[in-house]
C-alpha cells in the first residue's frame, strides 16, 4: 500500500541534505524518521500509562493510611 504525502519544500530541502549526509535515499531516510517518531511516541504513552497506574496506587495507598489515622 502506497500513500502521497506533501512535504513542504523547505522540509524537503533538509530531507534530501540529511538523506545525502547518511548515503540513503530521500524515502528511506524519512521511512526510518517517521519510525522513530512512532518509537519515542509509542514509549512517551507507556510512560504516561506506567504514571498514572503510580497515581492511582499513590491515591489508594493514601486512603487507606488516612483511614488507619
Amino acid at each position: 500500500m502506497s500513500n502521497t504525502i506533501t512535504i513542504p519544500k523547505k522540509l524537503i530541502k533538509e530531507v534530501n541534505k540529511m538523506a545525502q549526509d547518511f548515503g540513503i535515499s530521500n524515502e528511506d531516510f524519512l521511512v526510518s524518521a517517521i519510525l522513530y517518531y512512532l518509537k519515542n511516541l509509542k514509549e512517551k504513552a507507556e510512560l504516561k500509562r506506567e504514571l498514572e497506574a503510580w497515581e492511582k496506587v499513590s491515591d489508594q495507598d493514601l486512603l487507606k493510611f488516612e483511614k488507619n489515622i
